[in-house]
């Protein structure tokens, strides 16, 4: 009688994550491309809760470190980027939330592509570095996808490491027929890299962050409470309830 024996499963590889370096392919291809006087778009997307923003915040302050005068801002509305693109200098940082609340994919159809056009013109003339975050790929306007230089996936957020796992390409978009082609990034011995992490960012500046959603959702709620009186009052007069 023979038995069967399984096959051995390989033992998982622990990484020691304190001796690694945080995305040095990319943050190297973000400093070479200013140096060349190049603007860099960078499109992180993901599920919800898989690190986006925290990964546009800790790679805006990995620049920084570096570059101490590049100045950090975070936008989530069109107000706030025209602001922060007006009051920006060569090099500076913006952080776009949520980039398809601001250029919806159905925008590219209508006259505001134009006004898009302009805003990326503006990026590109003071050579800035945008992160944006959105959790679709698809629902990007395409205009602002032709734009883009590297597309990052985030993964999953390891609590136990505190970091943020993803995956990484350099984009090409097709003019002729909008086709996205993604480039592996290579290391410094040629081999193929499309893995990267992120520590969680400045524990200051995510409490910062995290006091704005909050007045943001005070807001909202305030916005909507007005609408639902103003509509109550409205459906009073129509059926002459009003005192």
């Amino acid at each position: 009688m023979f038995l069967m024996q399984g096959k051995k499963k390989r033992a998982k590889k622990v990484i020691d994550y304190s001796k690694v370096e945080e995305a040095p392919l990319l943050l190297n291809f973000i400093n070479k491309r200013n140096r060349k006087g190049l603007s860099s778009m960078i499109f992180v997307i993901g599920l919800r809760g898989s690190g986006k923003s925290s990964l546009c915040q800790r790679l805006a302050q990995l620049i920084k470190e570096k570059e101490q005068e590049t100045k950090i801002s975070i936008v989530d509305s069109l107000l706030s980027l025209l602001k922060a693109i007006r009051s920006s200098k060569e090099g500076d940082i913006i952080i776009i939330e949520e980039i398809t609340v601001l250029f919806p994919s159905r925008r590219a159809m209508s006259g505001e592509n134009v006004a898009i056009s302009k805003v990326l013109d503006t990026i590109r003339k003071k050579q800035l570095i945008i992160f944006t975050n959105c959790p679709i790929w698809k629902t990007i306007d395409n205009n602002m996808k032709a734009s883009g230089d590297v597309i990052v996936e985030t993964l999953r957020i390891n609590k136990i490491e505190k970091l943020v796992k993803a995956k990484f390409h350099r984009i090409q978009v097709n003019p002729f027929s909008g086709q996205v082609f993604r480039h592996t990034f290579q290391n410094s011995e040629g081999k193929d890299v499309n893995r990267l992490f992120t520590r969680m960012p400045d524990l200051e500046a995510w409490k910062e962050y995290e006091k704005d959603k909050d007045i943001f959702m005070d807001n909202l709620y305030k916005v909507e409470q007005l609408k639902q009186e103003k509509k109550k009052r409205k459906e009073d007069k129509d059926l002459g309830n009003n005192k």
